[in-house]
């Protein structure tokens, strides 16, 4: 268990991300500014470099252009709003591991595979970004996924819905295994996530709660080939449906999901409640819309006072998952190594 302020989780992101690539020796740094375009950054910069994302508001869509750059913001501060004609975030050109998305707040898309990212034939990092009322027509509200395998760590993916015909889900993956790692996934309109395919992907470290509205949503579907994906150490609760489909059938207890399934594919999960610092109704309404959004994520820190703290210490007990103070990892996003705001 690990504290943080919001200042130490912009600081932490940027330094980090500044030293690597000083001893690299090979990287420039390209500030963008407010008023400035961060696309534009984007085509000028060549591998290696680091664009760093001042606070403000950026009204643009972005895309990675298969660079291997890393976009790097203050956090709740910096923020894409992107047009409403597509997703915020495109990687669809062969990025890899050095491309990376890096404490920014993403919000405003609409696409219909992935409002807010769409990863396609690609694998990115996608770290300690807040993934916040996006939209998609067919799939992916928040994140798409599809031919990756991305890292998808420590980010609060937060209301994002579906645009009529279609019924998106707030991460959707499809035939791709991305390690999605020490996430919120909170208060979306239908299933938290949503697997289908050959996707093997490895969904550890989660707290996944209070997503779907009128009479559907799961935390995760799982449809994967032969149940190919590995689920471990995520909290489920109160996801409107039940915690987990599988097999064709409706867990409502990831418990009882366990004990029917078992390892290597259910491993360590638990239900209940997370004990976060506050206390909101599930469903975005016009309360939420008038919430800023710093106070929508810092009520989703789990409190170190809660009686039964069951996002604390109850991660994947390797030590290689361990919180930056070297205890075992806190479940969502203030846990694991890749950590920054708490």
């Amino acid at each position: 268990m690990q504290r943080r302020t919001r200042a130490g989780w912009n600081a932490l992101a940027v330094a980090s991300v500044l030293l690597t690539t000083s001893v690299a020796g090979t990287a420039g740094t390209i500030p963008v500014h407010a008023g400035e375009s961060i696309q534009a950054a984007i085509v000028a910069a060549t591998s290696g470099d680091v664009i760093t994302v001042a606070p403000g508001i950026y009204a643009e869509d972005i895309d990675f252009l298969g660079k291997a750059v890393t976009v790097v913001g203050a956090g709740l501060d910096s923020v894409v709003q992107g047009t409403g004609r597509g997703p915020v975030v495109t990687f669809s050109s062969g990025e890899g591991t050095d491309s990376v998305l890096d404490s920014l707040t993403i919000t405003g898309g609409l696409a219909d595979l992935g409002g807010g990212l769409h990863i396609a034939h690609s694998s990115p990092r996608i770290l300690r970004n807040v993934i916040y009322r996006n939209a998609a027509r067919l799939r992916g509200s928040g994140i798409y996924v599809t031919d990756s395998h991305a890292e998808i760590r420590n980010n609060v993916v937060l209301y994002n819905h579906a645009s009529a015909p279609g019924d998106p889900h707030s991460i959707e993956i499809v035939g791709a295994a991305p390690a999605i790692v020490n996430n919120t996934i909170v208060r979306g309109d239908s299933n938290g996530i949503l697997l289908r395919g050959d996707s093997p992907a490895l969904v550890m470290n989660n707290v996944i709660a209070e997503n779907g509205s009128s009479g559907r949503g799961r935390g995760i579907c799982d449809f994967s080939s032969g149940g190919s994906a590995v689920i471990a150490y995520n909290l489920f609760w109160r996801n409107r449906v039940a915690a987990l489909l599988t097999d064709q059938t409706d867990f409502r207890r990831v418990a009882g999901a366990e004990q029917r399934i078992g390892a290597p594919r259910l491993l360590g999960n638990v239900d209940g409640n997370p004990e976060l610092v506050g206390r909101q109704p599930l469903l975005d309404g016009p309360l939420h819309r008038r919430t800023p959004v710093t106070k929508l994520v810092r009520d989703l820190i789990p409190s170190a006072d809660a009686r039964r703290r069951r996002a604390l210490d109850a991660g994947n007990p390797d030590p290689s998952f361990a919180d930056l103070d070297g205890t075992r990892n806190d479940l969502g996003f203030t846990g694991g190594p890749d950590a920054s705001l708490r």
